[in-house]
């Protein structure tokens, strides 16, 4: 046959001076029990031979505790509360001579198990719930039956107020399981907090760092670059050794790229302690577009990479820095022109929102990037893991200081990509910053 489920098994409590009436007890809270014995067996047959295979989780079997004095239920109840198996119900007789009564007898036991629901059973139409509530509160695990009281109402009384029983417990040791969770997130939380102080500390010195190191660079960079300029353009008569002068303009294409890169890590310092101040003018679109693939066309030249503009007629103008615009271009221009392949194209296209804000977008052919890999080519310092990418130098800053410069000027930088087909970089301004 089928294994049944295991059923519920109740202890209960039963106090009583007469040996007849615990009898009764034991015959009818017994007798439901052989009743729903029953019914299992037949549940279980017709499983057996019909494959209808029923619910029979949650019957009730109880375990009866059975007293006649006052005193000996109380020390049940307290010798339950030690061993852990605590009572569900207590059947009490108001009066139990010649000990203490059922009402004595209830308060002590709520001293000792506050859950316990306790049904008084008595003949006697003088006793008052009221005063009993009082001395044994509270009100709503007290209950009262009139003898002779009728088996089918004892076994609904026993099932009813055990089930209730039990899912209080249950209750309360998930409220307990809650209150646990809680407090293990709140250290959790707690210690998350101190983790992210330490690593803000961590990252505001390591910000404040690198521009003392980038701003203390910048003196001899700027003198290494501006004496090599003198003696490439032999200022103070020629150098005669070819060697020399190969040397000098190695000296000043170095000193030039390293003072760009210690200028973007000045720059993406700034921001990151909130200290890059904006100095806004009106910006000219075409103007300021035509100057940035000017200053890139050597550039796109020597990469064999044609450059395009295409801007829509009559754009408003911009209200920004033009100076930190044009980086902005300048910055997106050189990242596309260096990871496009030879024959490919640059292409610049402008224009005015439906919303009234402005578009502009830098589309190149080349490489392209992996949807993985756009979060890292937005961070700073990242560099894609592209065999083109690792040709060229680069400190992975042009595309992360664009994105701050746009957001500083409250726009934004999105970026969408397919590799082999090249990458889109799109800035939109708000209305409010167009003239």
């Amino acid at each position: 046959m089928n294994a049944m489920a295991n059923p519920q098994t109740y202890r209960i409590l039963i106090a009583d001076d007469e040996q007849n009436i615990l009898n009764a007890y034991s015959s009818v809270l017994h007798a439901d029990a052989g009743q729903r014995q029953a019914a299992d067996d037949l549940d279980d047959l017709e499983s057996e031979l019909f494959g209808v295979k029923k619910d029979v989780g949650g019957k009730q079997r109880y375990e009866l505790v059975l007293c006649q004095q006052g005193q000996q239920a109380v020390s049940a109840v307290r010798q339950a509360a030690a061993a852990g198996e605590r009572f569900s119900v207590a059947f009490l007789d108001v009066r139990m001579p010649p000990g203490i009564s059922g009402v004595e007898t209830a308060k002590e036991i709520r001293a000792i198990d506050p859950d316990l629901h306790i049904v008084f059973v008595t003949a006697y139409s003088d006793t008052d719930p009221r005063r009993i509530a009082s001395i044994v509160p509270p009100i709503e695990r007290l209950f009262y039956v009139a003898k002779p009281f009728q088996p089918l109402e004892l076994q609904q009384f026993a099932s009813a107020l055990s089930n209730k029983w039990k899912a209080e417990q249950d209750l309360s040791v998930a409220h307990e399981e809650l209150k646990q969770q809680y407090r293990a997130l709140q250290d959790a939380n707690h210690d998350l907090i101190g983790a992210r102080r330490k690593a803000e500390s961590a990252n505001r010195m390591k910000t404040e760092f690198m521009a003392n190191v980038s701003h203390e660079l910048r003196t001899p960079l700027n003198s290494i670059i501006g004496f090599s300029e003198i003696m490439i353009n032999q200022h103070y008569g020629p150098m005669d050794n070819e060697k020399y002068r190969s040397y000098v303009h190695d000296i000043f294409t170095s000193g030039s790229h390293l003072l760009g890169i210690v200028s973007d890590i000045l720059d993406i310092s700034k921001i990151e302690v909130g200290e890059m101040d904006l100095q806004e003018d009106t910006v000219e679109i075409p103007e300021i577009v035509e100057t940035a693939l000017r200053l890139v066309g050597a550039k796109a030249e020597a990469a064999k990479v044609a450059l395009r503009a295409e801007l829509a007629p009559e754009l408003p103008l911009l209200f920004g820095d033009p100076r930190r615009i044009k980086q902005i271009l300048l910055n997106l221009l050189s990242n596309a022109i260096k990871f496009t392949g030879d024959g490919g194209s640059v292409t610049v296209r402008a224009e005015r929102l439906a919303d009234g804000g402005l578009w502009i977008a830098i589309a190149d052919t080349g490489i392209g990037i992996a949807a993985a890999d756009l979060e890292r080519a937005m961070a700073p310092f990242s560099q894609v893991d592209s065999k083109l990418s690792r040709q060229y130098e680069g400190t992975g800053l042009g595309l992360p200081i664009a994105k701050s410069l746009t957001e500083l000027h409250g726009g934004t930088l999105s970026l969408v990509s397919h590799p082999g087909r090249g990458t889109t970089v799109t800035l939109r301004f708000p209305a409010d910053r167009l003239r």
